[in-house]
């Protein structure tokens, strides 16, 4: 008997972590890592998650990084807490007092301009890039987190921002600025003061203004496909594209496969701009579009598709990527638009 409540007892603690490995393994792997060392996604060590709270990593995990990579995780209450188990791996979770801190921000501005503009930028809005492996600054291991991005102080408790200031993070690049620097009390206060200044009202989530917009512009030519696609190259390039040669459709049809010389997709990209999105977020680089497609029916009439991808990119909920997206968008619909005249 004795034997059989010490074998329920020692089993306890590796019930506790089931089903925990499994969801980090289908919702967290990808960005952060089979062995959460970080690749899109900033590493999770135990000593990093060593700082966290329980509620700041369940807000982390509902709210995400608006405009980051780091999305919004509909988990249910158990699944929540048996992935920040598992993320815990045993590290016991800090208490932090709820009481907010009181500091003089414009002090805190000051101090922030000294020590930490450098990483964390001059608007709190992190380094480029994000995560470990896609970090543009060659100089960091890690693409330094954005301490003004509404669902980290939606998370944050002041005391554990405070706390990281001054201890630093083991195993990271963020140093411990009470000892290396000599911070006092005060300065940390005001400094957390001062990133908590960013916190903004919570507000509705940004719904796309993109619902009655089509999926596919459609645009039909003057010309036929061979003048078409002629003039849509010379476009692309006048708007400052690198042209790739044409490709013709693939396609299969009562049992015989060959390309179908009607459907003609061209490839173009401007490497500045690709340039500029990946280093806003490097998932960009998956549905930018670099191509038009010119189809012509059996009627002889050539007609020119472009992907609406403002679609996908309302799902980033990043204001500056819509923005520059929506610029691309444009200048590629006029490129169209005086190719098809």
């Amino acid at each position: 008997m004795k034997l059989k409540i010490l074998l329920v007892a020692l089993g306890l603690p590796l019930l506790s972590f089931a089903g925990g490995q499994e969801i980090y393994s289908e919702n967290c792997e990808k960005c952060h890592g089979f062995s959460r060392q970080g690749s899109l996604g900033l590493p999770l060590y135990r000593s990093t998650v060593a700082n966290h709270s329980d509620q700041y990593l369940t807000k982390t995990i509902r709210y995400g990084r608006p405009g980051r990579i780091m999305p919004a995780f509909n988990l249910s209450g158990a699944q929540t807490a048996k992935l920040i188990r598992f993320l815990r791996a045993g590290v016991k979770a800090p208490q932090y007092d709820p009481t907010p801190i009181v500091g003089d921000a414009d002090a805190g501005k000051y101090t922030y301009e000294q020590y930490c503009q450098r990483c964390h930028g001059a608007q709190l809005q992190g380094g480029e890039g994000t995560g470990k492996n896609f970090s543009w600054q060659k100089d960091r291991e890690v693409s330094p987190p954005a301490l003004a991005n509404q669902g980290f102080l939606r998370a944050a408790e002041d005391q554990m921002i405070k706390r990281i200031i001054m201890n630093g993070i083991k195993d990271t690049e963020m140093m411990a600025f009470g000892k290396e620097f000599n911070f006092t009390d005060k300065m940390a206060n005001d400094l957390v003061a001062y990133i908590r200044s960013y916190e903004k009202p919570i507000e509705q989530q940004h719904e796309s203004n993109t619902s009655e917009e089509p999926l596919v512009f459609v645009y039909e030519s003057a010309n036929d496909l061979g003048i078409t696609v002629d003039k849509l190259r010379d476009s692309a390039a006048a708007y400052n594209f690198r042209v790739y040669p044409s490709r013709t459709l693939f396609e299969g049809l009562g049992g015989i496969a060959g390309d179908d010389e009607k459907q003609v997709v061209i490839r173009f990209c401007n490497f500045k701009n690709m340039q500029k999105f990946l280093k806003l977020d490097p998932r960009l680089g998956v549905i930018l579009p670099c191509r038009v497609t010119a189809i012509e029916d059996e009627s002889g009439q050539v007609k020119v598709y472009l992907e609406n991808y403002m679609h996908a990119i309302g799902r980033f909920n990043n204001e500056q990527i819509s923005i520059d997206a929506q610029e691309l968008i444009n200048d590629m619909k006029e490129m169209v638009e005086e190719a098809v005249w």
